[in-house]
């Protein structure tokens, strides 16, 4: 094995584990993370159970809310985080020491805890920064790294825990999948354990994870939201329509924003009562996570990281087609497009 390389500036120490382990208590610790969680999410909640496990035997529980739908997730979730379960809310806390939450912020308001709960450990990378992050135990929120799995690793590297092939695999799918393979707001820490990840992963299992294979409802899905794309000068904004999966809007805007000459990409899809917000960008696209916020302002939650941002805008009272022309009047604004756009199928 190649020798793993140190992250640089590491700020975990002796002392930022001991006041983790302070707010874990005795066990066992709830982690969760999003709504549909990304590989990320699960990679990273995994890590850090493993760290609890590992280095002090405190026991922990996985549990996710909403529905895995992306082929490629579901195959991770199944092959590499197989620990983590569906439960249906967040009301019952009762039976753990603490509640910890990975990929996430509470008050993001893409999670499924109440407001009336505070987690004890929070641990992400995305912007922005909620308040209620403050009233935490231990925090650790990091806008700087490309993904939260980075961040966790650097919690393995200081107890000097080795990830196991299968972890290892986990982790270094998330990253990959977070950063497009440190092409998409990696920092240097997420080149460090990427390459460090490299070395430890377990081949053939990232292969079947990446190469899940796809239903035909995936393709005609595909096909709808191609023929719905608007494109203008500078964007693409697609309307996807009722989508059985919530995820699609994001694998869509991952596609679109690959168009030539377009700097910024929204997709939207309306998933149970709630319309689904992607948004990607280029470089010279501008933040997306702060644009997306602008585009939900006083109807909506929103929150990303660099060229990648996600939304949620429940319907409520509202007429559906008013509020999808308003999402997309907001975002041709802000992108200072203008006129009817053209069709991009």
């Amino acid at each position: 094995m190649i020798p793993l390389k140190p992250t640089p500036n590491n700020p975990i120490d002796a002392d930022h584990l001991q006041r983790l382990r302070k707010a874990a208590g005795i066990g066992p610790v709830l982690i969760v993370t999003h709504d549909t969680p990304d590989p990320d999410a699960l990679a990273s909640g995994k890590a850090l159970s493993t760290v609890l496990e590992t280095a002090w035997k405190i026991p922990c529980a996985l549990r996710y809310t909403g529905m895995i739908a992306r082929a490629e997730n579901r195959a991770m979730l199944e092959k590499l985080t197989p620990e983590w379960r569906p439960i249906e809310n967040l009301n019952n806390l009762e039976g753990f020491s603490a509640l910890a939450l990975v990929d996430t912020q509470p008050g993001a308001g893409n999670n499924a805890l109440p407001s009336y709960i505070d987690p004890q450990i929070v641990i992400d990378h995305h912007l922005p920064v909620q308040p209620r992050v403050e009233r935490a135990l231990y925090a650790d929120v990091r806008p700087e790294a490309g993904a939260t799995v980075s961040l966790v690793y650097q919690y393995l590297e200081y107890a000097a825990i080795l990830p196991e092939p299968i972890l290892a695999t986990a982790m270094f799918y998330g990253l990959q999948a977070d950063t497009r393979g440190l092409a998409r707001g990696a920092s240097s820490i997420d080149e460090v354990v990427y390459l460090n990840l490299l070395s430890l992963i377990d081949r053939q299992q990232l292969i079947d994870v990446e190469l899940a294979g796809l239903s035909r409802d995936y393709f005609r899905a595909f096909q709808l939201g191609l023929q719905a794309a608007r494109v203008y000068q500078h964007s693409v904004f697609s309307y996807l329509g009722i989508t059985t999966q919530p995820d699609l809007p994001a694998e869509m805007a991952d596609v679109l924003i690959r168009l030539e000459n377009i700097t910024a990409a929204m997709c939207v899809g309306l998933h149970g009562n709630t319309l689904q917000l992607s948004m990607r960008t280029d470089p010279a696209g501008g933040d997306a996570g702060q644009l997306i916020q602008r585009v939900v302002a006083g109807i909506g939650k929103a929150g990303g990281h660099g060229m990648v941002a996600g939304g949620q805008v429940p319907l409520k009272d509202r007429k559906l087609d008013e509020l999808v022309y308003l999402i997309q009047q907001r975002f041709l604004e802000i992108m200072q497009d203008h006129g009817p756009g053209e069709a991009l199928v």
